[in-house]
């Protein structure tokens, strides 16, 4: 039976959508530059008006982005209301939820602590929500007007690995920075491709190995294995030298 997410996610929205909902446009790039050139006199009002009918979203869109907005906001407090719950009545309310299946918004890192993505920084965890972040910590105390006087300079990461002072004034990549990176994703494609050939290659073996799995398994899937007592993982395999002795004894 599939997963029925409308038990979880509200469909039924409390509030309709207002009148003075904004509307957007899709073509942020274009609209900006049209204001600007709206506000300096370059275009009439009409023409900027025009263009915003143009690339406006439909009803639809506005009204499903409206719904959009209520939902993530339902959720969130859902979110805010199961971690209270949790972290004031623990493991019996947990218990209660989960025989009714309400298992979905629930999250393991409540109390399980993330080891650290980078840098030196501590893991803290919110007394709202429970989710966890990472406190910044740079590796050098530095005030800000100083750190943007080296940052002009190119001096804002000196001491970090592999630092370059002149990368940081490069507009666009060199010509040996394209190279290499061309040359990096071709290797990370190539590694792509022989994990998942070596992960599915199992293709005409026929019966002459031990495999005896059906074709196109690939690599998530359970192996029927053939055992023989020549397969080198039972006894260490046969003893070749004892069975040659054996025959040329006299």
């Amino acid at each position: 039976m599939a997963f029925n997410f409308r038990k979880y996610i509200p469909f039924n929205w409390k509030t309709k959508m207002p009148n003075d909902w904004d509307w957007q446009v899709h073509n942020l790039v274009a609209y900006k530059e049209k204001k600007e050139k709206f506000a300096k006199g370059e275009i009439s009002y009409d023409e900027l008006r025009e263009f915003e009918k143009q690339y406006g979203e439909s009803p639809e869109q506005r009204e499903f982005r409206w719904q959009q907005h209520h939902q993530n906001a339902e959720l969130n407090r859902q979110i805010v209301d199961d971690y209270q719950n949790w972290k004031h009545y623990g493991k019996e309310w947990l218990g209660r939820m989960m025989d009714k299946g309400r298992g979905l918004l629930i999250s393991k890192w409540w109390w399980h602590k993330p080891k650290k993505p980078v840098g030196k920084g501590k893991m803290w965890q919110s007394s709202l929500t429970g989710q966890w972040f990472q406190e910044h910590k740079p590796d050098k105390s530095m005030r800000v007007r100083a750190w943007l006087d080296a940052a002009n300079h190119g001096q804002a990461f000196k001491g970090k690995k592999n630092f370059n002072p002149e990368v940081l004034k490069l507009q666009k990549p060199t010509e040996d920075m394209i190279v290499k990176s061309d040359e990096a994703k071709k290797e990370r494609a190539r590694k792509k491709w022989e994990l998942i050939m070596d992960a599915t290659n199992n293709f005409g073996r026929g019966f002459d190995t031990i495999d005896r799995s059906k074709p196109g398994l690939g690599g998530g899937s359970a192996r029927q294995v053939r055992v023989t007592f020549s397969d080198p993982r039972v006894y260490g395999g046969r003893n070749k030298v004892s069975s040659i002795k054996k025959k040329t004894k006299k």
